[in-house]
C-alpha cells in the first residue's frame, strides 16, 4: 500500500471522497492569530478542500493536487495560467466562524514541475499579514516540525478551526521531506495538501516544504485499521530562489543593460509581463527600451511586444550581448519549453537582434534535442574567445552524482557564430562537490586579456563561530573554451552571500571588469529603515582586492525589491550602476516602478538618481 497522494477531495460540502493526499491535522488547535500566514482554500463549488501558505503579499504556495486536472495523476496535471475553476482564498482567518482575516480570489498558476508544488497568484495583494519567513536549510533528521492545516482532524470532517501538530523528520530525499507524528494523534488528513511544514531557526518558525501526502492514520474517514503517521511533504527551503523569483511576478520587469542603439553609451531594455490576453488567450510579453540621452536614461518606449505566440514570463532568463559582433548589443533569452510527452525537458535559446532604433522580432537559434532542464540552467554571456563576438555560457546542475555522491555543477559554451550559435560544448565539470543552491554568477572580462570570464559567488555557509563566508571563483575565457574556476576572493569577516546581489562592470575604468555586490543589510536598528549598501571588487588582474563600500542607502531602500546591472551610461569609459525599484502598489492599485542610476566616478559611485518612475496598467 502507497502513501495517499493520488487525489485531493473537498472537506467542505462534499459527501465523498477518492485518493485524498495529505493535509489536515488530527493535533490542536492553533493559537488565535497565530501562523496567520496559512490559508484556507475552496476550490470549485466546494469542489475541492485545501490549505496553502502565503509567501508573498500577492502569492501562496501550495500543492499542485489542489489544481490537478486529472486527480489520477500523481502530483497531478496543473496548466500554467488562470485556474480550471474558480478559486478562493481566506488568509489570516484561524477560526473560520468569524470574519477576521481577508478573502481573495486566486487568479493565475505557476507550477513547479519537479514536485507536488504550484503557486497561486491572488487577484489583489494582502494587507497586515506577515508572510511565512523562508527556511534556507533543510531539517536534520529526529528534528521537531510543526505542520498546520484546515483539513479534517480525529473528530471532525470540517473543522471550523486551523489546526496543527507536530512531526519528527525522518529524511530528506531530493525535493522530499518525510515526517512522522510526534505522536499517535499527530497525522496529516485529507483536505490540508498545501499547508506549511515549518522548522524552528533562531526561535521564529520558517517554511521549509507544504504537505503533500500520508498515511492519514486516525484521521476522520480513514480506514479503521490505518494507524501509521507518516507523511511526505514538498520541500522549500531548496527552492527560495525559484519561490522568490515567481512571487517577484507582480514586479513583472527584468532588467539588463547594453549598448542597443550601437552609439558607444549603454541603455537599459526591461521584459515586462503583460499577462494573460483575455481576448486571444495568449500570454503577453513586451520589451521595453531605456536610451541613454545625456547620460541619463530615457523614458522607456516599447520596442517589441508578443503577438502572433504565447510567451511566459516566468519561463525567460536573460543576458545582453552583441551576438553578431554588429556593434550593437542585442538580447539573448533561454527560455523553458516545458516537458515533452515522454517527459523530456525541453529548453531554447532566442536572439532579439538590435536593428538600432529597437529589435527584430525574436528568432530561435537553438533548441535541445535530448533533455535540457531550464530549471537547472544559469546562463551568462561574454566574448568568451575575444572574436569580437559575445558567446553564451550556461551552468547546470547535475545533483547528485550517484557514483561520487557530491553534488555536481557544469559549465557550458554556446560559441556564437555570427548568426546563430554552435552547438553548446560542455567544457567544465566539477571535480569537488559545487552546491547549485549556493551560485550567484555574472561575466566579464576580470583580468583584462581582451576574452570574457565568468565569475562565480559562491555560498561558503558558515564557519564554527557562525560567520557567514562567501567567495568569488572565476573561470578564466580562452580561445577554446573556459578554464577551470579559480577562487579569487574569499570573506574574512561575516559575508552573507543570501544577502548579495551581484554585477560586473568596468567600474574603474581600467581595462579589467570589476565585480560589485548590492548588499541588503535588513532593517537599521537605530533609524528602522531597510538599508542598502554597494560594495565593488576592483580587479588586479589575476584576483580581486579587498571589497570597498561605495555607498550606503541615506534612505530607506529595500534591497530584494532592486534589480541592478551594470552599464556605462554616460559613455566616459567607466561602467556604471542600474537598478530597477519595485516600488510596490500605488494608491491607485497600480504597480509602480523606478529606474535609478548610480554614476561611477573613477573612485566609486555618485548618489544614485532616478531618471525614470511611472505606474503600470
Amino acid at each position: 500500500m502507497a502513501l495517499t497522494g493520488a487525489a485531493l477531495a473537498a472537506t467542505l460540502l462534499a459527501g465523498s471522497f477518492a485518493g485524498v493526499p495529505a493535509a489536515a491535522t488530527t493535533g490542536g488547535p492553533a493559537a488565535k492569530d497565530s501562523l496567520a500566514f496559512t490559508a484556507r482554500l475552496v476550490v470549485g463549488d466546494s469542489l475541492r478542500g485545501c490549505s496553502a501558505v502565503l509567501v508573498a503579499p500577492q502569492w501562496l504556495a501550495t500543492s499542485a493536487q489542489c489544481f490537478a486536472d486529472d486527480l489520477a495523476q500523481s502530483p497531478g496535471h496543473v496548466t500554467a495560467g488562470k485556474p480550471r475553476w474558480k478559486t478562493t482564498a481566506t488568509i489570516g482567518r484561524t477560526d473560520l466562524s468569524t470574519t477576521s482575516g481577508q478573502v481573495r480570489e486566486v487568479v493565475e498558476l505557476v507550477p513547479r514541475n519537479d514536485r507536488d508544488l504550484v503557486m497561486a497568484r491572488l487577484d489583489t495583494p494582502t494587507t497586515g499579514i506577515a508572510p511565512a519567513p523562508p527556511a534556507l536549510t533543510p531539517p536534520a533528521a529526529g528534528e521537531k516540525l510543526t505542520t498546520a492545516g484546515y483539513g479534517r482532524t480525529r473528530e471532525e470532517w470540517a473543522p471550523l478551526a486551523l489546526h496543527t501538530a507536530s512531526g519528527v523528520t525522518r529524511s530528506v530525499d531530493g525535493p522530499a521531506l518525510a515526517t512522522e507524528g510526534a505522536s499517535a494523534s499527530d497525522a496529516v488528513c485529507a483536505g490540508d495538501a498545501g499547508g506549511p511544514v515549518l522548522r524552528e531557526v533562531a526561535g521564529t518558525l520558517r517554511l521549509v516544504a507544504v504537505n503533500s501526502r500520508s498515511w492519514q492514520g486516525g484521521c476522520y474517514g480513514s480506514e479503521s485499521t490505518e494507524t501509521r503517521t507518516g507523511a511526505v511533504s514538498t520541500r522549500l527551503d531548496d527552492i527560495t530562489a525559484w519561490v522568490q523569483q515567481v512571487a517577484s511576478l507582480p514586479q513583472r520587469g527584468l532588467p539588463v543593460g547594453g549598448d542597443f542603439d550601437g552609439d558607444g553609451k549603454d541603455d537599459a531594455a526591461v521584459l515586462y509581463d503583460y499577462g494573460l490576453d483575455s481576448a486571444s488567450g495568449r500570454r503577453r510579453v513586451a520589451l521595453w527600451l531605456h536610451t541613454s540621452e545625456g547620460g541619463r536614461l530615457s523614458a522607456p518606449r516599447v520596442v517589441w511586444q508578443s503577438e502572433a505566440s504565447s510567451w511566459t514570463w516566468s519561463n525567460v532568463k536573460l543576458v545582453p550581448g552583441d551576438f553578431d559582433g554588429d556593434g550593437k548589443d542585442d538580447i539573448g533569452v533561454l527560455y523553458d519549453n516545458g516537458k515533452t510527452a515522454d517527459g523530456t525537458n525541453v529548453s531554447a535559446l532566442w536572439t532579439f537582434t538590435s536593428t538600432g532604433d529597437g529589435f527584430a522580432e525574436p528568432r530561435r537559434v537553438w533548441q535541445s534535442t535530448g533533455s535540457w532542464s531550464w530549471a537547472a540552467s544559469r546562463p551568462v554571456a561574454g566574448d568568451f574567445d575575444g572574436d569580437g563576438k559575445t558567446d553564451v555560457g550556461v551552468l547546470y546542475d547535475y545533483g547528485k552524482n550517484a557514483s561520487t555522491g557530491l553534488q555536481e555543477v557544469g559549465l557550458w559554451d554556446f560559441r556564437s557564430t555570427g548568426s546563430g550559435f554552435a552547438a553548446p560544448k560542455k567544457v567544465w565539470t566539477s571535480t569537488t562537490s559545487w552546491t547549485w543552491s549556493s551560485i550567484k554568477s555574472t561575466a566579464g572580462d576580470f583580468d583584462g586579456d581582451g576574452k570574457d570570464d565568468v565569475g562565480v559567488l559562491y555560498d561558503n555557509g558558515k564557519d564554527a563561530n557562525g560567520a557567514f563566508k562567501t567567495a568569488w571563483w572565476t573561470f578564466a575565457g580562452t580561445s577554446t573554451g573556459l578554464a577551470a574556476p579559480q577562487r579569487v576572493w574569499q570573506s574574512t569577516g561575516s559575508w552573507s552571500w543570501a544577502a548579495s546581489q551581484p554585477l560586473a562592470g568596468d567600474f574603474d575604468g581600467d581595462g579589467k571588469t570589476d565585480a560589485g555586490v548590492l548588499y541588503d543589510y535588513g532593517k537599521n536598528a537605530s533609524t528602522g529603515l531597510q538599508e542598502t549598501g554597494l560594495w565593488t571588487f576592483a580587479s588586479t588582474g589575476s584576483g580581486f582586492a579587498a571589497p570597498k563600500k561605495v555607498w550606503t542607502s541615506p534612505m530607506s531602500w529595500t534591497a530584494s525589491r532592486s534589480l541592478a546591472f551594470g552599464g556605462d551610461f554616460d559613455g566616459d569609459g567607466k561602467d556604471d550602476i542600474g537598478a530597477l525599484y519595485d516600488n510596490g502598489i500605488g494608491a491607485d492599485g497600480r504597480q509602480t516602478y523606478g529606474l535609478w542610476r548610480f554614476t561611477s566616478t573613477g573612485l566609486g559611485v555618485s548618489e544614485p538618481v532616478r531618471d525614470w518612475y511611472s505606474p503600470l496598467s
